[in-house]
């Protein structure tokens, strides 16, 4: 599909996830979020980020939820109520996790926590997990668009949608497009602090 930027976004496919995670690894390479999880020294530390977005992207294909824009940007979604792994999908990917952080599981995992503690309180909405567009294409257009198909089904349908901003130019972005910022949520006591944003349905 064409947007009105002319960016062309389609679903992505099980095809698409090495391509998929290579850009999202690119978008975050210098995000705080991802530089505390995946510290500059750490060995092999790009191919561990591109493992855990395939990881990542894996659950949410089979959700429809990934999307990629003229092969420079990606998103990776997943639909109100399913956002949390399945038992299944934990003791498939489990020594995966373990593997991939290594000496940062610790802190991996406390990160995680108080995420999902957050976000279990919330209503039933879309949540975006990830949205990143190679360093050389950003400014374009191309992360609008890639939010737009799942923004429009959510004003079709009623539904919220909610993500968490890890820096100031996502936040001016999303904010663009209707979401607003709640209370930073910081992630670990050394960790780096999230923005969680809401967006009611237009």
């Amino acid at each position: 599909m064409v947007h009105e930027s002319g960016s062309t976004v389609r679903p992505a496919t099980a095809a698409d996830r090495a391509q998929l995670a290579r850009i999202l690894t690119a978008a975050f390479a210098d995000d705080p979020v991802f530089s505390f999880l995946f510290p500059p020294v750490m060995p092999r530390r790009e191919a561990r980020v591109q493992r855990m977005f395939a990881l990542e992207a894996r659950r949410s294909e089979d959700r429809d939820g990934t999307w990629l824009a003229e092969g420079a940007g990606a998103a990776v979604w997943f639909p109100p109520g399913r956002w949390r792994s399945t038992t299944w999908e934990d003791v498939r990917d489990g020594p995966r996790w373990v593997r991939l952080f290594g000496r940062q599981l610790r802190p991996a995992q406390e990160a995680g926590s108080v995420m999902e503690s957050h976000h279990r309180l919330l209503p039933d909405h879309w949540y975006l997990l990830y949205v990143g567009i190679e360093p050389g294409r950003q400014g374009r257009g191309l992360g609008s668009a890639l939010l737009r198909p799942v923004l429009a089904g959510c004003d079709r349908t009623g539904t919220p949608a909610y993500l968490e901003a890890s820096c100031e130019r996502n936040r001016s972005l999303y904010a663009r497009h209707g979401f607003v910022e709640r209370d930073p949520l910081p992630l670990t006591a050394a960790g780096p602090t999230v923005f969680p944003m809401w967006r009611d349905p237009a």
